[in-house]
């Protein structure tokens, strides 16, 4: 029986005020803000949309984890919130944002409990052990 082909899917979710911080999704929504001020909140988060699809350097963003080869970035969505009744500029806006990062393909090797996988990476040539958090579900490649 040979292995199976399994993907992970990564669930990334975040919000934040409107001000540069170290995180570079929320980074991304605000110069994208900051480019065009004076375009209503849905506007803004259509804005915001294409370029996570379109820009290669949003997409770079997109795409780097710390855990998995990412292969692609799917299910983007993003919501900004203006509040005009907020005094200080950092205050007015306020975002939402999640979208599933799918990795690279790895081989199922075993399954140690419910919370941990030992897998091999076709990438690497290397067996890794992965920890299954609640942010990541793990997916069979049916090809």
């Amino acid at each position: 029986m040979k292995p199976l082909k399994i993907y992970f899917k990564v669930l990334k979710v975040g919000n934040g005020k409107f001000l540069k911080t170290k995180d570079e999704v929320s980074n991304l929504i605000v110069e994208a803000i900051n480019r065009n001020p004076s375009k209503p909140a849905h506007q803004l988060r259509e804005i915001t949309l294409e370029e996570f699809r379109s820009n290669p350097t949003a997409q770079q963003v997109l795409q780097t984890s710390s855990r998995f080869f990412i292969d692609h970035v799917t299910d983007i969505e993003v919501v900004v919130t203006f509040l005009p009744e907020e005094k200080v500029l950092q205050e007015q806006f306020y975002t939402q944002w999640r979208y599933v990062q799918i990795s690279a393909p790895y081989r199922l090797v075993q399954y140690l409990d419910e919370n941990k996988v030992v897998v091999y990476s076709e990438k690497t040539k290397v067996l890794h052990t992965i920890k299954l958090e609640k942010d990541i579900t793990v997916v069979v490649n049916e090809d």
